[in-house]
């Protein structure tokens, strides 16, 4: 973060897939072909198809409207400390990003190089296809869901193949991810498809597809819904099929926008409800099944790839999870005042929003015993503390913490969780969240901003050092197995109970022994802490000073054939 540093940036690669079209929609990729002469790959290419926000939507339906091929999205980003040519200084770890954004969402432009090439690594990011057009399964051939965890793997394969031209090394490929993109990386552990040689390593970032919201248990019923909202509403999958292909990528995914809130305000519900279209599914076995079993059953019973893992979470993984139940059961019924609703049918509305049944009221007891004082119950912001730690553990940190587990038998493993709570903030993903009536603390996502550049402004001196610490924890671990940084006190050991150790990343950073304290961390420190906000930003400083060379390796993925 203080070097000055030229890079060799390649964005997009079409020797690795080749073109998705619209004909092509459900279909697995198939490898590009080479191309002839010089590649042009000094810009960013397409992102794929998404319903992030209504700019991006209408800037979506004017490309079709120009006849625009929006599906041609698949392409590799690399970033390499060493210009490729004929000879390279020295082959080094490989790190191969795969992004998150619950499998709807995101692009590889949004994670740059800057911060993790000031190490000597080479930075692969990746694009696959998202929400229904990467993952809409009707359980057939035509048809069969999982082509966004085909595009990655495929990805993947172009890597082990072809990263020595980018002075990477093939035999030290780490994949990473964070939150759907964590859940993807687990799942190339689980899957029949992945072989060992692929990778050597994994850190997995705040998800596991252990976790209730990583896979569609119901998926032909959930496509057949979002067919009929896509007005695909016909007697047979194929004629549903045949016409979902006929429609654009635009009329597709506001049906499956539609569909989501459908379920969200009908059920109450967001994690295993009827919410589907954009989760991997499990399929019959055959050659080309990417997941053929219940990961839970994979990851018990000892089917997948063994090797050492990096994990954890932030420490406020629930404030964006409390935000989605301030909106859609708070407001919407205008509750957040009202006292009786929030004392006697609150905690239990956000357990199921939660996906936690509870037809009893036993589990509702236990957590209201345990995440809040007899005075809180009644007033929401009272209760905003134990609220987090509820939405945290239940979403995110019991299941990352499950993953953790399993792998620890088998090797080495080091759990952390991301403590520090800087200047900048991913709460919100870039809208205002001003009107909520809480701050989203050290929020799902906040570690990504000491990992990749910040596109709201340089770090400041304090996150500059932090910054540079996850850099130097992430990338070591990427070299040699064991992750280590200048300023930790005490070395990270591997777990070596069901609970630790564990590194608490904050400043000063410090190896703690029991993972459950991070369980009801928030109400622990309480109200007064959580809601404060830094009083003081330091002005933004230049981060680095860096020459890039931009050349964008551009790659894609389904033949139109």
């Amino acid at each position: 973060m203080i070097q000055t540093r030229v890079l060799g940036t390649f964005v997009g690669d079409p020797n690795l897939l080749s073109e998705p079209c619209a004909a092509n929609k459900d279909k697995l990729p198939t490898p590009a072909g080479s191309w002839k002469g010089l590649l042009n790959a000094t810009y960013f290419r397409n992102k794929c198809p998404q319903a992030n926000n209504e700019r991006e939507l209408l800037e979506l339906q004017q490309r079709i409207g120009r006849n625009e091929d929006v599906e041609d999205c698949l392409h590799i980003n690399i970033y390499t400390p060493q210009m490729p040519n004929n000879t390279c200084r020295s082959l080094l770890p490989v790190m191969f990003y795969i992004h998150g954004g619950s499998f709807r969402v995101g692009s590889a432009r949004d994670f740059l190089p800057d911060f993790l090439l000031e190490e000597d690594i080479v930075l692969v990011v990746i694009q696959y296809r998202l929400g229904p057009l990467g993952f809409l399964s009707f359980g057939v051939e035509e048809a069969p869901g999982n082509m966004g965890l085909h595009d990655q793997l495929m990805a993947l394969k172009w890597t082990k193949r072809y990263i020595h031209n980018f002075c990477g090394d093939s035999d030290r490929i780490t994949i990473f991810g964070q939150s759907s993109g964590a859940a993807a990386v687990t799942l190339m552990m689980a899957s029949p498809l992945v072989t060992p040689d692929l990778f050597q390593r994994v850190i997995v970032q705040s998800g596991s597809t252990l976790c209730d919201w990583a896979i569609d248990f119901h998926p032909l019923a959930h496509a057949q819904t979002i067919a009929r909202m896509s007005n695909c509403d016909l007697p047979s999958t194929r004629e549903m099929i045949d016409c979902l292909r006929n429609q654009s990528a635009f009329q597709i995914l506001m049906a499956h926008s539609d569909f989501l809130t459908e379920v969200l305000i009908n059920e109450g519900r967001a994690v295993r409800g009827n919410n589907g279209g954009n989760h991997a599914i499990i399929e019959k076995p055959g050659p080309l099944s990417y997941l053929v079993e219940d990961p839970r059953l994979s990851f018990q019973d000892g089917r997948f790839l063994k090797v050492p893992m990096m994990i954890g979470v932030t420490k406020h993984e629930g404030s964006f999870f409390l935000g989605n139940i301030h909106d859609f059961i708070l407001e919407r019924n205008n509750a957040t005042n009202n006292t009786d609703y929030l004392v006697n049918d609150f905690l239990k509305a956000t357990l199921q929003f939660s996906g936690i049944d509870d037809t009893t009221g036993a589990i509702t007891d236990v957590f209201q015993d345990k995440y809040f004082r007899v005075e809180e119950i009644g007033n929401f912001t009272a209760m905003v503390p134990g609220l987090v730690d509820i939405c945290g553990v239940t979403l995110l940190k019991a299941c990352t913490l499950q993953q953790a587990r399993r792998n620890a038998h088998v090797h080495s493993t080091f759990l952390y969780t991301f403590n520090y709570r800087g200047q900048y903030t991913k709460f919100g993903y870039g809208d205002d969240a001003h009107h909520y009536p809480f701050p989203g603390g050290v929020a799902h996502s906040n570690d990504l901003l000491y990992l990749f550049p910040n596109t709201e402004g340089s770090l400041n001196s304090a996150d500059r050092e932090v910054a540079k610490t996850v850099v130097e924890l992430w990338t070591s671990f990427a070299s040699n197995g064991t992750p280590s940084a200048h300023d930790l006190e005490n070395v990270w050991l591997p777990m070596t109970s069901t609970v630790g150790p564990y590194l608490r990343i904050e400043q000063p950073s410090s190896l703690q022994a029991n993972f459950y304290m991070e369980y009801n961390i928030t109400a622990s420190e309480g109200l007064d802490v959580y809601m404060r906000e830094l009083s003081s930003l330091s002005p933004p400083t230049c981060v680095l000073s860096r020459v890039l060379f931009l050349l964008t390796v551009s790659v894609t993925v389904v033949s139109c054939r």
